[in-house]
Parts: structure tokens; C-alpha cells; sequence
């Protein structure tokens, strides 16, 4: 919160200033009892006790994240600060009061807590938790999905450290490539650390209307999500200096593949149903909003309200789809897309040859019959939750369209869609609406299973676990 507090100080918002710095003081005071009040022990933490931790540490980070909204003095709600702070730590993006009226220190609050989340999971399960006598690869594979998760190094707090170096480096150099442009140095700090996160905060429509968006910033700023949602297992194999592994990882192909196809489909729509008048411009917007959806970072740069409707179906596939495993982006992610796809084919295949062996092939390698089931309770997990959200929302009597674009906003942390979503504004709904948005978006961004188990029999009764 320091850096929030000093563009307080300087653009002279003293209640925003107070917020931070009396939040500050209450969490060095807080953490430093605590860690001097509670005694270390070597008692070994199982799995079930890991995943208390990780929801109970989020619970508190979001709490913690939501006083500076509600000290501000700006009249917001608890609930509206709740759900705020939830948006920006999941990299959701979205927005349950008024944006452009928000103090700039606390929009930059907000981008920053979008920037720690976007790292945040990745680093708790590899790095903290084999401190807590937990096994590192095995926290880790809950939060990566995949067939397989291999040791980049012998440690996987080395992998942290080194993950972290990258995520900087990234964004170090967003920062730079927008400074050049007529964005001031503090717009440019909230976009690179909204993109790079791939949260998308910024309207970029109406909240920053002191400079032109540009077809080059446009550029940085899809460029940015997109690598924000590319497996940073490429980047680490890149950095050991793994070129030709780094290349042709899989899940990365396929990724660029969804998001050329979708690109050209979205393109050629745009152009043929007149909503620009060349194709170049159809390409450039279609390939930007694109990355933008398939990124889950949501940021909007047209008015994709009016876009035709086969535009629309093509976001919201590449929304559910997102971006890779081990990435800032969230929903499904393209490896578990891509396996259930093989599954499907497969089913097809055996009912045609049924004496036949054909196994799930990924990079060459089989995928387990346990990592595949895995992965087909997840997606089906994955697509009953949403359902069950559809309903739930609808209770808010809202149009159908903007009911089911919440859900998927919410629990893909896009955190923008169609209807009145198109603004990522949840201020629409009521106090109940705002809280199961905040859970939503707090599973989507925990890979389901840390917030479904708190509602399971056996993880509070684990002696008498039913079978």
C-alpha cells in the first residue's frame, strides 16, 4: 500500500491517504503480534489443511483489501468495498461503483492487488506451502493443470523465485514501451499492472479520455495480455535457454491457434456486416478484443455491444476457454479444453471400434486415466457451478442476457461480457447479487476445489470421510 499512499500524498487526496496508511498500520501491528505470539511447529500440514489455509488466507487478504475502499470516505458500501477488493485480487476486473468518480490512489490500489493476484496462487502453492511441510509438486498440481507436472528446478521455490523475476521483467517492459506514448506515467503504471495481470481494469472508453488510444497502444496493451496468459513454464524454458522445448510447448500452440482462428471469424464478420469500413480495421479491433476475451483481462476497446451476434458467441467461447495453465489468466484453461476435446473424439472412436486401445495423447506422451478423470470432474464441476449461478442471478431479475454474461464475468474472471455487463459494472445488483459474484470470482480464480471442499462432508469430518 506505500506506493498507492505516495500518489495520495501527491494528487492530494488526504482521506484516500489516511485509508492506506491507517490499514498499513493495523497489518504491521496485526502481523507482528502474530508472529511473535504463535509458537513454530514442526507438526506437518496434510493436504485438507493446506486448502484451509489458502481460502482462509484469501478470505483475509480480500477483508484486509477492502478497508482502504471503506475509510476513503466515498460512501461505498461494505459490500460494494468487499466486492471491489474481490475484482482486484482475482483479476476480475470488474466494478460495483463508479469508476471514474474513484479516487486516482484507490484505482491504483486496485491495479496493484490485481497485480499481486495475478502471480499470488502461483507462488503460494510452490513456494509456501513446502514450508509448511506440504509437497511442493503436489500443492502445485492443484493450481497447474495438465496431465503432468514436471520440476523445472530441484526446488520449487527456486521456480517461484525465478517466475517472479519474469513476471517483473514483463512488466517492466509494458511500462517502458507505454511511457513514449501521450499516456501520463501513472496511467501507464495502471494499465501495464491491469494487462500484465490480465485484469483489464481501465475502461479505456470513458475513464481515460485525456489522451487518444492509439493503434499502438492498442497493440501494447493486447500484446501485454497475451503474455500475461502464456504459460510462463515458456518463459522459464526460455530463460534456462530451452528455445526449441519453449516453441513448440504445446498448450501454447494451441492458444495462438484458437485466438488466429477466432480472430480471422470475428474479422470477417465485422467487415461484411459493416461495423468498419475496411478490413484492416476489422482485423486490428477483432484481433485486440479477442486477446482481450481469450486473456480473461476483459478490457474493451469498441463497442462490442453492437458488435453481430456471431462476434459475441465467438468472446464467450474463447472467454470459457482462456488462456494457459500456469498463467495470470483465468476460466478453463486450454490444456483441460483441449484433453476433454480428445476425450470426446475418443468416445467417438471407441463406440465406432470398441475393442480398440487409443489413449489420450498429449506432446507425445499418454495422459493417466487419473489426470484425464481429473480433468473431466473439473469440467464437469466447472459447468454445473455456472448453471447453478445462471439461476441464482436470475433471482435479480435482470435480462437473460446480461443474467448469464454476470455469470461468465464473474467465474472466468473476465470480468466484462454483453448486455449490461459491457461496462464490467455489478452495481446493478443488490447486496446478495454482489456477494455470490465475490465467491464466484474467488473460485473461478482458485481452480474450484479450494472454496467447493469447504462445502464437503468429508473435509470437516475427514476421520469419518464417507466412502
Amino acid at each position: 500500500m506505500l506506493i498507492p499512499f505516495g500518489f495520495a500524498c501527491y494528487f492530494n487526496e488526504i482521506t484516500s491517504a489516511t485509508s492506506l496508511f491507517c490499514t498499513m498500520i493495523v497489518c504491521i501491528v496485526f502481523g507482528e503480534t502474530m508472529r511473535r505470539a504463535v509458537t513454530k511447529t514442526k507438526k506437518t500440514i496434510k493436504t485438507r489443511e493446506g486448502f484451509f489455509v489458502v481460502i482462509v488466507a484469501w478470505f483475509c487478504v480480500i477483508l484486509v483489501g477492502a478497508m482502504p475502499y471503506y475509510l476513503c470516505d466515498q460512501g461505498y458500501s461494505f459490500m460494494d468495498c468487499l466486492f471491489e477488493s474481490c475484482a482486484g485480487w482475482t483479476t476480475t476486473g470488474a466494478t460495483a461503483v463508479d469508476m471514474v468518480a474513484m479516487p486516482k490512489s484507490m484505482v491504483l490500489w486496485k491495479t496493484i492487488s490485481s497485480w499481486l493476484g495475478g502471480m499470488g496462487i502461483i507462488v503460494l502453492t510452490i513456494s509456501i506451502f513446502p514450508r509448511l511441510g506440504i509437497g511442493g509438486q503436489k500443492m502445485a498440481a492443484a493450481e497447474v493443470p495438465g496431465p503432468e507436472l514436471e520440476k523445472l528446478t530441484a526446488r520449487f521455490g527456486d521456480t517461484a523465485k525465478i517466475s517472479y523475476k519474469i513476471y517483473i521483467a514483463l512488466t517492466a517492459l509494458e511500462f517502458l514501451l507505454l511511457l513514449p506514448t501521450d499516456m501520463s506515467p501513472y496511467y501507464a503504471l495502471i494499465n501495464t499492472l491491469s494487462t500484465i495481470s490480465t485484469a483489464g481494469i481501465v475502461d479505456l472508453s470513458s475513464t481515460q479520455a485525456g489522451f487518444i488510444i492509439t493503434p499502438y497502444i492498442k497493440g501494447v496493451l493486447a500484446c501485454s495480455s497475451l503474455a500475461g496468459s502464456i504459460s510462463f513454464i515458456a518463459y522459464f524454458l526460455l530463460f534456462i535457454g530451452k528455445w526449441r522445448e519453449a516453441l513448440h510447448h504445446y498448450e501454447i500452440k494451441i492458444y495462438i491457434c484458437i485466438i488466429l482462428v477466432s480472430t480471422c471469424i470475428v474479422s470477417i464478420s465485422l467487415f461484411y456486416s459493416g461495423v468498419y469500413d475496411s478490413l484492416l480495421s476489422s482485423l486490428g479491433n477483432g484481433f485486440v478484443q479477442i486477446v482481450s476475451f481469450a486473456s480473461t483481462s476483459g478490457f474493451i476497446i469498441a463497442d462490442i455491444g453492437s458488435w453481430p451476434t456471431t462476434c459475441k458467441i465467438v468472446l464467450i467461447c474463447v472467454a470459457l476457454i482462456g488462456g494457459c495453465s500456469f498463467s495470470t489468466s483465468g476460466s478453463i484453461k486450454v490444456i483441460r479444453a483441449a484433453v476433454g476435446f480428445k476425450l470426446i473424439m475418443r468416445g467417438i472412436y471407441k463406440r465406432i471400434h470398441p475393442q480398440s486401445v487409443k489413449p489420450i495423447m498429449i506432446q507425445g506422451k499418454p495422459v493417466s486415466a487419473a489426470n484425464a478423470s481429473s480433468i473431466t470432474v473439473f469440467l464437469l464441476l466447472y459447468f454445473a457451478i455456472f448453471i447453478i449461478s445462471i439461476v441464482l442471478l436470475g433471482l435479480e431479475n435482470q435480462d437473460m442476457e446480461t443474467t448469464i454474461c454476470s455469470a461468465i464475468a464473474a467465474f472466468t474472471n473476465n470480468g466484462t461480457c454483453f448486455g449490461k455487463m459491457t461496462g464490467s459494472y455489478f452495481g446493478i445488483y443488490s447486496g446478495f447479487g454482489k456477494f455470490y459474484c465475490s465467491i464466484l470470482m474467488l473460485a473461478g480464480r482458485l481452480e474450484l476445489y479450494s472454496v467447493i471442499v469447504l462445502f464437503s462432508h468429508s473435509f470437516w469430518n475427514s476421520d469419518r470421510a464417507r466412502s
